[in-house]
């Protein structure tokens, strides 16, 4: 049986094995301010950066670097040639730094076994989620007044919308119109997607559209707790 697949930063922070990679667009000058950090480009392609301190004794660079070669060479002979691309891959001195692309939205979250949506507002209503949750209205890159609620965000059908867990940092092609109140605004095209509200109103609020349920028993209330679900709305 195969193992289960998780993304990079996660299985960095846990002492596992890792999957995944690095760096942002070159189209605007950024630097991420996060360990992990994401950028999408118009055409869906995502460029993932990883930079961490590897604080363990039991890591062990060339391991490493064999094991994240291996997963990428056998997800695309089953996906596609260049369906995953190692860019950079640095590991030495207690460091990694890996910079990695992804042809798709799809490509990503199944490589990193992680939700990850990008497509239009009106496509994303249509593939199931319900934007049922607080979102913060954006210009410019600056947070304006109070939160507002999704009926409000779905209005904007033909806006884009990128929709992932947290945490990690996002460069989207183009200005931010909405996100949801776990994230923080950084700049017009940028995004700390923390999974940390600053809504109290949605504190400990559970809806369908961010709750996860335990397998054995998908039935079972009590057994639901909110996931990190990030939404970033913003105009192309």
């Amino acid at each position: 049986m195969i193992a289960k697949k998780i993304p990079i930063a996660a299985a960095l922070m846990a002492g596992m094995m890792l999957l995944g990679g690095c760096e942002m667009m070159e189209q605007k000058k950024w630097t991420p301010q996060e360990a992990d950090a994401i950028s999408i480009d118009e055409d869906g392609v995502i460029t993932e950066i990883i930079q961490e301190t590897l604080d363990q004794p039991y890591y062990d660079a060339a391991e490493l670097q064999s094991r994240i070669t291996s997963e990428v060479a056998d997800y695309n002979a089953k996906n596609g040639e260049d369906a995953v691309s190692v860019k950079e891959m640095e590991a030495a001195d207690g460091k990694i730094n890996l910079k990695m692309e992804y042809a798709s939205a799809q490509d990503y979250a199944s490589f990193n076994n992680t939700e990850f949506y990008y497509g239009s507002v009106i496509n994303a209503q249509l593939s199931g989620y319900l934007f049922d949750v607080s979102y913060k209205k954006v210009n410019g890159g600056v947070v304006q007044g109070s939160s507002v609620s999704g009926s409000e965000v779905i209005k904007r059908m033909d806006k884009q919308v990128l929709i992932l867990r947290a945490p990690v940092e996002v460069h989207v092609p183009g200005e931010v119109l909405f996100t949801s109140t776990n994230a923080e605004v950084l700049a017009a095209d940028v995004v700390n997607a923390t999974g940390e509200s600053d809504d109290k109103e949605d504190e400990g609020l559970i809806l369908p559209s961010n709750a996860v349920y335990k397998a054995e028993d998908d039935a079972s209330f009590a057994e639901m707790a909110a996931a990190n679900r990030v939404y970033i709305i913003f105009d192309m």
